[in-house]
């Protein structure tokens, strides 16, 4: 999940907003998504489309990243799609139509959450194709600062930009976590020493072992991931440093440690910083 994290940081980068994902087959990442509505301007254009639309070979068969993990068919219910923010309604009928494995995300999407949040297209037993598991609240966290840094941006290009308001995200507290996942699945994911999710506490990798993003997320990972950076451009160990102050620590007891401080992504201030480099040069 912290992969797909970076890549919806590099997707901010790029004026978009920041939901990815990936998707694995095993424990290798074949294909990556972003959202790419703003600069396509196609509505359509989700995480989720774009990650698997690489998987129809007969499409792109010039890939050589998907020839070398999948065979001839591609058994999506052998695959698992890890995404920031639950699918929307949309990508949750898609991702049952191709006949998904598994999901994992990571905030619940409380406007068009298709997968349990307003409806449970994963499990409708009506709709074609077999269920499929939805677990919620992997970096839980993680994935809602990155949306703040996304709304509290000003449309740079705008004649007059629209002033934001409630733009101190490095002091808002987040909301109660929620999970939906039964007790009984809850224990069979994370093990019986597990106790269920509380209202204030944060799934971590290892049980009783806090984590920041720094230990979860190295350049070594990332410089493996297919098509990243030939798509959304090189990473720099300074895009790296940065993404890591956008987060919070979480301590061994699941709770935020909000006593951290954390950054702000600003759009406008690196535009304007990029325009007296480009006037420097001149």
């Amino acid at each position: 999940m912290a992969i797909a994290l970076f890549i919806g940081y590099k997707a901010l980068l790029n004026n978009e907003t920041p939901v990815a994902c990936i998707v694995t087959k095993g424990t290798q990442i074949i294909s990556i998504g972003y959202n790419y509505t703003n600069n396509s301007l196609n509505g359509t254009k989700h995480a989720e489309f774009i990650a698997f639309s690489r998987l129809d070979k007969d499409k792109d068969k010039d890939k050589k990243n998907i020839d070398n993990c999948l065979d001839d068919d591609v058994d999506y219910g052998k695959l698992t799609l890890y995404v920031t923010v639950e699918p929307c309604i949309m990508c949750a009928s898609y991702l049952r139509q191709l006949g998904i494995g598994r999901v994992i995300y990571g905030c619940s999407n409380d406007r068009f959450g298709g997968t349990g949040t307003i409806l449970s297209v994963h499990k409708d037993s009506r709709l074609p194709n077999s269920p499929f598991q939805s677990i919620g609240g992997v970096c839980r966290t993680e994935a809602i600062q990155l949306l703040r840094n996304f709304y509290i941006q000003e449309n740079v290009s705008a004649p007059v930009p629209k002033v934001k308001k409630n733009i101190n995200i490095d002091e808002k507290e987040f909301p109660p976590v929620d999970t939906n996942l039964l007790q009984e699945s809850f224990r069979a994911l994370y093990g019986e020493q597990s106790a269920p999710v509380k209202k204030n506490q944060e799934l971590t990798p290892i049980y009783n072992q806090g984590y920041c993003m720094s230990s979860l997320l190295t350049m070594k990972d990332l410089e493996t991931v297919p098509f990243l950076q030939e798509e959304l451009g090189n990473i720099t160990e300074a895009q790296l440093q940065e993404f890591y102050t956008l987060f919070y620590d979480i301590d061994r007891n699941g709770l935020v440690v909000y006593e951290k401080s954390i950054q702000k992504y600003q759009l406008k201030r690196r535009k304007l910083d990029e325009m007296g480099i480009a006037r420097v040069k001149n």
